[in-house]
């Protein structure tokens, strides 16, 4: 069955941006002339050739002021530009080479569309072709409506991916969160007629949530290891002998199982010694899911007892690559031991520093009376 598709102006209402009068532009105002110079890889810049209008009363004036979730689009030239005006940018209103289009009150379809990175590329494209064909290439307002996008089941369009995510810093993302938080309302509203507009909305909170954590982790790797942090380059893949290897499956598990008997911490695979990014690709699963499958293989049989309940995992994007983030609670009631293979001693690890160090059989029995809680074991 084929998408069904609707114009932009079915969707949403489409306005021309306003031209001051000459003696109205001024070099500081309370509202910043928003132009397609203005637009810059889909975000807002300014720049020392800006012009500012204060409040001025007419209503193509009124009109052509930016509110949050705005879609501005460049209108003048032959290269469209495209941005979704945010609460936290300057005030502005938006000039004439450019329209501004306006989700309607009973849905903001056209906005989600647009934030996603295939969605954005998509109406771009389309309107860059319904550019008419005068010396001065200009997108008509009738043009920009009549625009056609694919209306999508609310999951696929979730699973295009959403640019202002993927691209933000952490401030932005922070304000992106409080901007979704504000529709817990809207959310519960929605809950008992739309829960695939429900779940939805849901998803990109989680996005914001996951991606924040993200950024969070690309600014610790730079500062390298820690006693609460490690990096291991590969879960399997021996780079220097060109083969899965065993001893590197035991060295990812010396650590985990270091961080839960002494105070937790952070293990990051796909991280090389060097802080480079490297990602897990090299292991050579054919898929995330495989990956994940082995890693939890090895913590049943190799971790005594099980580590089921003090270590998590999840794989995160940092860099373009994929990198595996295990997170290892202190296990406070039962030690752990490493059973390297089937014909060695287990044996007992903890963190010292930024480094997992092995226990003599003495000194392991006197670290454990002191540090876990027999009464409970």
């Amino acid at each position: 069955m084929s998408t069904p598709l609707k114009t932009i102006a079915e969707l949403a209402s489409v306005s021309a941006g306003f031209s001051p009068k000459p003696a109205e532009r001024k070099k500081a105002g309370a509202y910043l002339l928003l132009g397609g110079r203005n637009i810059k890889d889909g975000t807002l810049v300014t720049t020392p050739a800006d012009a500012y209008v204060d409040v001025i009363d007419r209503e193509s004036f009124r009109r052509a002021i930016a509110r949050p979730g705005d879609v501005i689009v460049s209108t003048l030239f032959d290269r469209r530009k495209l941005y979704l005006y945010d609460r936290d940018d300057p005030p502005a209103v938006v000039n004439s080479s450019c329209a501004i289009v306006r989700a309607g009150t009973e849905s903001d379809y056209i906005i989600s569309y647009l934030r996603s990175s295939q969605g954005a590329t998509d109406f771009l494209a389309k309107a860059t072709k319904a550019t008419g064909v005068a010396f001065i290439p200009r997108l008509s307002r009738h043009d920009l409506g009549a625009i056609q996008i694919p209306i999508l089941p609310v999951a696929e369009l979730a699973g295009f991916g959403d640019a202002r995510i993927e691209k933000a810093s952490t401030k932005e993302l922070l304000a992106l969160q409080r901007e979704l938080e504000s529709k817990n309302a809207e959310i519960e509203r929605l809950r008992a007629e739309h829960k695939t507009v429900v779940s939805f909305y849901e998803d990109r909170i989680q996005a914001v949530t996951e991606q924040l954590a993200t950024n969070s982790l690309a600014a610790r790797i730079k500062h390298g290891e820690t006693a609460a942090l490690e990096f291991k380059s590969s879960l399997r893949w021996n780079i220097k002998a060109q083969k899965n290897d065993p001893t590197i499956e035991n060295a990812v598990l010396k650590t985990i199982v270091a961080f839960c008997n002494t105070k937790g911490g952070e293990l990051l695979i796909g991280i090389a010694d060097d802080k480079s990014i490297v990602g897990i690709e090299q292991d050579g699963f054919p898929n995330d899911d495989k990956f994940q499958l082995h890693l939890r293989n090895l913590l049943l049989e190799r971790i005594i007892p099980s580590a089921a309940d003090v270590v998590e995992f999840t794989m995160v994007t940092i860099d373009g690559k994929t990198v595996c983030h295990v997170t290892c609670q202190p296990s406070k009631t039962r030690e752990l031991w490493l059973k390297t293979d089937k014909n060695t001693p287990e044996r007992f690890y903890v963190r010292v520093g930024p480094s997992s160090t092995e226990l003599a059989p003495r000194d392991a029995v006197a670290y454990i009376k002191d540090h876990f809680d027999n009464e409970t074991r």
